[in-house]
């Protein structure tokens, strides 16, 4: 990705989702006309998305094997 787009919002991510977002947005540039401004702020939307997901799936997951070994 050009190096001229550094927003400030990308350094608030964590390193796994920040290199989502970068990936997300290299991907968006390379599909259609987007700027590529608009196309980091939907990438960062986007990977943080997919962090909640994956923290709330691990929390689900370690609750089943708490509740499994209560039984």
């Amino acid at each position: 990705m050009d190096t001229r787009i550094a927003l400030p919002e990308l350094m608030y991510l964590s390193p796994t989702t920040r290199e989502k977002a970068v990936t997300i947005a290299q991907e968006l540039l390379k599909a259609g006309n987007i700027s590529p401004r608009e196309a980091v702020a939907k990438a960062i939307l986007i990977a943080k998305n997919w962090a909640v997901k994956n923290v709330n799936r691990s929390v689900w997951k370690k609750l089943k094997s708490f509740e499994k070994e209560i039984i």
